[in-house]
């Protein structure tokens, strides 16, 4: 078995180097860096000091992840929820992720529609065990109950 050892990151260099590494990839919040980082640090204060330089040189920036996060998880057929949830997880403030997710706020209701018939085509089931299947399913994917009783509504004018 190959067990690869995970070098230590000893310098505020090393550290930065590391950081811009996973940053080149996608936009990061700052708890996410931590969390990736902080295995292979062992100087905690090491690891703030690189952070907090990156935020200066504006490399690291949780308003832009914030803003490409929603976008990506919105486009991505994910409902305000589950959104707001997960860039909690990730470290975002309440405030900012309020302030992007109201950005998006006419996009969830037309992106219910979008994602339910996706999943259940134009002609859905109407009956009782396939409705508690799809709002099942919407909320799973993070709708709010208002979201999920307009698109079932709509679908089921349509029939």
């Amino acid at each position: 078995m190959n067990s690869k050892k995970i070098r230590v990151l000893e310098t505020t260099a090393e550290i930065r180097f590391s950081a811009m590494n996973l940053l080149a990839r996608r936009e990061h919040s700052r708890l996410e860096l931590v969390r990736k980082l902080q295995a292979r640090v062992e100087d905690r204060t090491l690891l703030d000091e690189a952070l907090d330089r990156l935020i200066d040189d504006k490399l690291l920036d949780d308003e832009r992840f914030c803003e490409a996060f929603v976008r990506m998880r919105a486009n991505g057929g994910y409902g305000p929820v589950r959104v707001r949830a997960e860039l909690k997880e990730k470290g975002v403030s309440d405030e900012l992720a309020a302030q992007y997710m109201a950005l998006h706020e006419s996009d969830w209701f037309e992106q219910v529609h979008v994602v339910f018939e996706k999943k259940y085509g134009l002609n859905p089931e109407t009956d009782a065990k396939s409705r508690a299947r799809q709002q099942r399913f919407l909320a799973q994917r993070g709708y709010s109950f208002e979201q999920i009783k307009l698109a079932l509504s709509h679908q089921h004018k349509t029939d």
